[in-house]
């Protein structure tokens, strides 16, 4: 006998084209900055759980950094971040960083979808239709 059922959300699977035809578009909370190289360097808000917010309060972090995480991206994240736009589509950032860098396009596929998954499972980007 269960004593508990975890209600799970499922989302419906998608297709790899349907996956590739999605537009990722940067979060209007995220802030970036260049380094001294050229490099980017983002700043993203960090989701805080409602306990750890009421200690910070208590605490006076209310400095706007102290609530900020830091990602600077390499040369390749760099150029790619560039290309965000919001009108670019997953497949074709994919086709132009092969170009770019000379790879085979299923190469840059898995690339470009490992980048943005880290990027979106840090609520830096979002994906749109």
């Amino acid at each position: 006998m269960r004593l508990s059922k975890r209600n799970t959300v499922t989302h419906p699977q998608l297709s790899r084209k349907e996956a590739l035809a999605y537009k990722p578009v940067i979060s209007r909370e995220v802030m970036t900055e260049r380094t001294e190289a050229g490099l980017v360097r983002i700043l993203y808000p960090i989701a805080i759980k409602p306990w750890l917010a009421g200690l910070a309060k208590r605490l006076s972090l209310k400095d706007q950094k102290s609530m900020l995480r830091t990602l600077e991206l390499d040369a390749m994240g760099s150029t790619v971040w560039d290309w965000l736009d919001g009108h670019n589509t997953v497949h074709g950032l994919a086709t132009k960083l092969a170009e770019h860098y000379g790879l085979h396009e299923r190469e840059a596929e898995v690339s470009m979808s490992a980048f943005l998954r880290e990027l979106g499972r840090r609520g830096i980007i979002g994906l749109a239709r």
